[in-house]
């Protein structure tokens, strides 16, 4: 692994994301008032293919709602490229805080978002990974970035073509959701609207979708900004049990954020008042303060999502037959899988929960946030906590993060694709609802059992 040196007017600060091909390092740029930027590198070959995409990708779909790249650097290992600074709270971490929206405000979010995505499609561009874990809302408005698995495919593809793209029914599918989740959360004298235009987002052929949500967030209401401050302490500890979860057709107007929540929000302060009583060391196992109420319910309406990877191709000429280039996959070390790799991927909830904690803990020893996308699932609650928690011990805060040993853990419950698994003996002990994909199980929350 080489490091990177050092140029007159580029000052590295410290690495903020790293794993065995690619590297993201924080840098300042000039002398006087130096600007921050991002230094995107690799490490190796498949890690130089991966940037070269990710920098291709990056230029087709230049523009309003993307990452804006700074500057090309020519590395004398492989390819790198200096990119903004976003600064700004996530998506995902705005929606978990936050149960009640304006109108305005998703406009102001969704709008740019689906406008950045409809012009990356046209001009041959899949992102792969839309998630509320990969937009950055900014003072310009929402940003997207982690282009290094998108696919490439013809500029100006007709929709019969796009249509057969894994990368773009990924993207279109996320957009879906993730249109639900935040529509979901209006409040005042829109939400009804807001939650019809979901109900149609959930609908519409994938091949309309993105029109229809253009036009439909231009008559929903005029974009206003985010207003992204931190929550008092008192809101958090019920907002941090909010749900991230789709409207769904024939949800009854009111049961988003009204009376049907009390219980709930009764239970909650109770646990807290009960949280308030304990040791620390007690009180680090009880997280997400009574969010395993609605557990069943989440998991009942979680439908995991992945898009199957092919090896990469050349890139492909104006034509509408050839197969899009897609991200390499890693290269094979002829070993077999881990330990850790191969609990993750099986059937046992319980040995993958134990797999994802000791992955989770290397991940906070590393200060690393980009391997949190093997430990926490994509636009989950749990990814937005602990990616919140890297930044602030970077930054040398001190963060709320659970810090737990599965003892005696044991199965909860299992539907589908989901499962609770208890972590300790205690008497209302940390559980982990886990969600299951193609890529393996993930954690979606944590969750208080009574």
């Amino acid at each position: 692994m080489t490091s990177f040196r050092e140029r007159p007017g580029i000052r590295v600060v410290r690495v903020l994301e790293r794993d065995a091909h690619t590297e993201a390092l924080l840098v300042r740029l000039g002398h006087e008032e130096a600007c921050p930027a991002v230094l995107l590198r690799a490490l190796d070959e498949f890690g130089a293919r991966a940037r070269r995409r990710e920098l291709a990708a990056l230029d087709r779909a230049a523009g309003s709602g993307v990452l804006r790249v700074l500057d090309a650097l020519d590395d004398e290992v492989a390819p790198s490229a200096l990119v903004e600074r976003l600064a700004g709270p996530r998506l995902a971490e705005l929606v978990a805080e936050r149960p009640g929206w304006r109108a305005g405000e998703v406009v102001g979010v969704l709008g740019p978002l689906v406008a950045a995505i409809d012009r990356a499609h046209a001009r041959g561009v899949a992102h792969g990974g839309v998630s509320g874990a990969r937009v950055v809302v900014t003072e310009r408005g929402p940003v997207l970035d982690g282009f290094v698995r998108a696919e490439l495919f013809a500029p100006g593809a007709p929709e019969v073509v796009r249509e057969r793209l894994p990368a773009v029914g990924a993207d279109r599918d996320a957009l879906r959701e993730l249109a639900g989740h935040v529509l979901g959360r209006v409040d005042g004298a829109r939400a009804s609207a807001a939650r019809e235009l979901a109900r149609e987002a959930v609908a519409v052929p994938g091949g309309e979708l993105l029109s229809r949500l253009a036009v439909g967030l231009a008559e929903l209401a005029s974009p206003t900004p985010v207003d992204s401050s931190p929550p008092q302490p008192a809101a958090r500890s019920v907002d941090a049990s909010a749900r991230m979860l789709p409207v769904v057709a024939g949800e009854e107007e009111g049961t988003a954020d009204g009376g049907a929540l009390a219980p709930l929000r009764l239970r909650i302060a109770r646990a807290g008042a009960r949280l308030a009583g304990l040791s620390a060391s007690r009180r680090r196992l009880l997280v997400g303060g009574g969010a395993a109420l609605a557990a069943a319910s989440v998991m009942l309406a979680l439908v995991p999502s992945g898009v199957e990877r092919a090896d990469a191709g050349a890139e492909p000429p104006n034509s509408w037959t050839v197969a899009p280039e897609r991200p390499d996959e890693p290269p094979s070390t002829g070993q077999p899988v881990g330990p850790l790799d191969a609990a993750i991927a099986g059937e046992d909830p319980v040995a993958a929960a134990i797999a994802l904690l000791a992955r989770r803990d290397a991940c906070v020893a590393q200060l690393s946030v980009l391997c949190l996308e093997e430990v926490d699932q994509a636009g989950s609650v749990a990814l937005a906590q602990d990616r919140a928690a890297i930044v602030a011990l970077r930054e040398g805060a001190e963060p709320v993060l659970p810090a737990v040993e599965p003892v005696e853990p044991r199965l909860i419950e299992r539907l589908g694709d989901g499962a609770i698994v208890r972590l300790g003996p205690e008497t209302a002990p940390a559980s982990l609802l886990l969600m299951r994909s193609e890529a393996g199980w993930r954690i979606r929350d944590w969750v208080a059992v009574d």
